[in-house]
Parts: structure tokens; C-alpha cells; sequence
């Protein structure tokens, strides 16, 4: 997954012109002030240990019968999406603030501070998203005389 990972972000950061990036492996590599520079999309890094979660709720609340099954895959798949997405604005940050204020200085404070920040409101976000997904409509409608 960490390989697919690098792929996509050398992709992602080219495109939008940050750094023209290329990956080798799980590392996304680009030049920054004369040599090449890095990092590495390690297991901590990816989104793969994210993606346990969706699938696990959804699996309970299936299994529960809270759920539809085409409900919970739509909310599985919306959330692995916007996990992916997140993940990558948060490797994109790392280049961004590599090339900001050089190699060390940028990889800690993006790594550490920016990435954090990023990953904490981005699966905030793709929590209540699968929340309100899972949850829109699953209680059962009582009829106009009903008590």
C-alpha cells in the first residue's frame, strides 16, 4: 500500500507544480536546493492502518442488522476515499515544507506539527461523514397514530 502511496503522491505533487517529484519503491524523491531529497512512506505513514475502522463498523452495524449492506459499502468506500485524499494532502504538505524552509527544519515542523493537524481535522471529517452515512434514515419511522 506505502508503494501505491509514494506512486500516487510524486503524481499528485508534479501535477499540481509543488516539485517534480518521482517515487522509487514507498519513497517520494525531488530536488531541493541542488540534491535529491526524500522521505519515506513507512507503515506509520500510510493510510492502510485507517482503513481498518470503516470496514469494522460497517461489518457491526451490518451484522447488527442496523445497516443495509449497499448503505455501509457506499460509507466504506466515501471514507476510504476521503482517507486517501487526506493522506495525501498530508504528504504534500511534507514536500511543501521541505521545500519552504529546507530539508530538516520543513520535514519536522510538516511531519510533526502541519501533517498532525492535517490528519487530525481530516479524520474528523471523514468520521462524521461515515457517521451521518450509516446513520441517515436507519431509524424506523413511526406511523402518524402510533404512540
Amino acid at each position: 500500500m506505502a508503494v501505491v502511496e509514494a506512486w500516487l503522491n510524486a503524481r499528485l505533487v508534479s501535477a499540481i507544480g509543488l516539485a517534480d517529484t518521482t517515487s522509487i519503491g514507498a519513497a517520494v524523491i525531488f530536488p531541493l536546493e541542488q540534491r535529491w531529497v526524500g522521505f519515506l512512506v513507512s507503515t506509520g505513514c500510510s493510510v492502510a492502518l485507517l482503513l481498518v475502522p470503516p470496514f469494522f463498523l460497517a461489518a457491526l452495524l451490518v451484522g447488527f442488522r442496523r445497516v443495509t449492506l449497499t448503505r455501509a459499502l457506499v460509507a466504506v468506500g466515501l471514507a476510504i476515499g476521503l482517507l486517501v485524499v487526506v493522506n495525501q494532502m498530508r504528504l504534500a504538505a511534507v514536500v511543501a515544507s521541505m521545500q519552504l524552509w529546507g530539508f530538516e527544519v520543513g520535514y519536522q515542523r510538516s511531519h510533526v506539527l502541519i501533517g498532525s493537524a492535517i490528519s487530525t481535522i481530516g479524520l474528523i471529517a471523514v468520521a462524521i461523514v461515515f457517521f451521518l452515512l450509516v446513520g441517515r434514515g436507519s431509524r424506523t419511522r413511526r406511523s402518524p397514530g402510533a404512540h
